[in-house]
């Protein structure tokens, strides 16, 4: 075969197509098996964060991170970086291991915000 000669490749079908996220950012959708970690972390980030009182524009401030982001993560939308939930503890005051916990719900000092977030406080006016 010369150098001028090419030989056509055929390639194997994909077997497996799965649709894009709804972001487009080429992570996978698994309609059927949602992912439980994600699901988790994003749980308890929300309950840490209104068991201390923090808004989530607030707890974008002081871990470094969009307020859009942290939306994202509490929503399950969001795959973090292992950066990003070392910056999101460091900002909670909690270990990284207690936001990755399914049980975090059961531990007293979280249980009364598990249930449903605390009401917004009003302004003092």
């Amino acid at each position: 075969m010369n150098a001028t000669s090419k030989k056509k490749v055929s390639l194997p079908p994909i077997l497996d197509r799965r649709p894009l996220s709804p972001s487009g950012r080429g992570s996978v959708v698994k309609h059927d098996d949602p992912d439980q970690l994600l699901c988790v972390f994003a749980s308890n980030v929300r309950i840490v964060r209104h068991s201390l009182g923090l808004s989530q524009e607030a707890l974008a401030d002081v871990s470094d991170l969009d307020r859009t982001y942290i939306s994202g993560i509490e929503r399950a939308l969001r795959n973090v970086s292992i950066r990003n939930v070392q910056r999101i503890a460091v900002a909670l005051d909690v270990d990284p291991r207690d936001l990755l916990n399914p049980l975090l719900s059961s531990v007293p000092k979280y249980k009364p915000f598990a249930e449903a977030p605390p009401a917004p406080r009003k302004s003092q006016s």
